[in-house]
């Protein structure tokens, strides 16, 4: 039924795209978006490990203008890896034959001046962005991305800017009873303009989970089974400016709730700064940044869970390029520098220095952003060896980034990156006496129309 349906929408897309815009107030657009990688010595063990994948993403984007206040969206796209589908004989596939990759990413009909009041109304499929997406983001990095099943109000004033939605993450449909295992996301985000050169973002958030596992705070293995649904509630604020060439984001979120009988205690912190050097030859700018996540101290049972949740984040790069460190149980600090070589090719640079925050926690990669780490060796979870390990050194590690970005024309950028990270005592206990840094590179081409 999927793919008829997907089939249906996609003949009513290509009968559209030959009506002129103008008569039917569509308009179309696009990407295309292919990215090679390639990790070595992934299990931190020297000449073990290596991975390599080529994957590519396609959307295409109708926007319909129905009426002054109405309008509609609908997002297709297609992720895959190359070679992943093969014929039984071998040799391509013209069309999968297994995995639909084929999906709807938006589809939500918006609504503005709703009852003439300054309240815009969205409902469906769509994707929640704020702030750095630190908390709530699309993820665009990855070639599936993030979006929610969601309502949203937004309420536009001179003051400030105001967003209220409910999303529903996971839908249980129990086959009978009264247990509700379904798990909510809602929020209030309200962005002030009252401070010039300035926005301060203020917000609660309110993760909820009917069912008893540990999708959003972790650690089943230090407290034991949960008996209970979740409840985590996030408020915090984020304030980010610029003035002489200096600008700056300071946010900080505090959490709380219970995960059964066990209470959640938790907080982060992420600041930085960056100045541009007047006069300086390639618009040369200097950055810093420190991040800190609460962990766990206390492993006994009944005590509060400190670990930090990162919710639904785009983690990509906000902790270094690798997506080796997640906000959770974390102490890094980072040195950067950026600079516009020619209008079109822009470089950027930096070295992250990764310490857990507590030793009696794990350590927690960008991926494990509101989940615990596998209950397995670096065999079955090899990009995070030695995360089980709550003991030892704070010291995780370091990592070098060095990206670079060429604007090729309006529709076309292509964007290439090489880390390496140096693994610390703590990766090195987990790893041997065999250890090894683990290197990263990637190549990526983006054509938008």
């Amino acid at each position: 039924m999927k793919r008829i349906l997907l089939s249906v929408f996609a003949a009513a897309v290509a009968v559209a795209w030959t009506v002129p815009a103008s008569a039917a107030d569509v308009t179309f657009g696009g990407e295309v978006r292919v990215r090679g990688e390639w990790r070595d010595n992934v299990t931190f063990v020297d000449n073990t490990s290596t991975q390599s994948f080529i994957g590519q993403r396609v959307r295409l984007t109708a926007n319909a203008q129905a009426s002054d206040d109405i309008s509609f969206k609908v997002t297709l796209q297609d992720t895959r890896n190359w070679g992943a589908a093969q014929a039984a004989a071998g040799g391509p596939n013209l069309t999968d034959s297994g995995d639909n990759t084929l999906d709807l990413h938006e589809s939500y009909v918006n609504i503005t001046n709703l009852l003439e009041s300054p309240v815009s109304l969205r409902i469906g499929r769509q994707e929640l962005s704020y702030g750095d997406e630190r908390l709530i983001g699309t993820f665009g990095w990855s070639n599936n991305g993030r979006s929610f099943d969601a309502v949203k109000a937004m309420v536009t004033t001179d003051l400030a800017n105001v967003d209220i939605f409910a999303s529903k993450i996971r839908e249980s449909n129990p086959a009978g009873g009264t247990v509700d295992n379904d798990q909510d996301f809602y929020g209030i985000y309200a962005t002030t303009k009252a401070v010039p050169n300035n926005t301060l973002d203020l917000y609660l958030l309110l993760l909820r989970d009917g069912l008893h596992t540990t999708a959003m705070i972790a650690n089943n293995s230090t407290f034991g089974t949960i008996t209970g649904s979740q409840k985590l509630y996030t408020i915090g604020a984020r304030l980010a400016g610029s003035a002489a060439g200096l600008d700056y984001t300071v946010e900080l979120p505090y959490q709380f709730g219970e995960i059964g009988n066990t209470d959640i205690q938790a907080w982060a912190l992420a600041a930085k700064a960056g100045y541009t050097i007047p006069g300086a030859p390639m618009n040369l700018r200097l950055g810093a940044e420190y991040n800190y996540a609460t962990g766990d101290d206390d492993t006994t049972a009944g005590s509060d869970s400190e670990t930090f949740s990162n919710l639904f984040p785009t983690n990509h790069n906000k902790l270094g390029y690798m997506d080796l460190q997640g906000w959770r149980n974390v102490s890094a600090w980072n040195l950067n520098l950026s600079a516009d070589v020619s209008e079109k090719l822009r470089v950027y640079a930096a070295y992250w220095d990764f310490r857990r925050a507590e030793t009696t926690d794990h350590w927690y990669s960008a991926g494990q952003w509101n989940n615990a780490p596998a209950a397995a060796g670096p065999a079955a979870d090899p990009v995070r060896n030695a995360t089980l390990n709550t003991s030892g050194s704070k010291k995780v590690g370091s990592e070098v980034d060095l990206v670079a970005t060429y604007k090729y024309n309006n529709n076309v950028a292509i964007e290439a990156g090489l880390s390496r990270f140096f693994v610390g005592d703590f990766v090195e206990a987990g790893a041997g006496a065999n250890n090894e840094d683990q290197d990263w590179a990637y190549l990526q081409v983006t054509a938008k129309f």
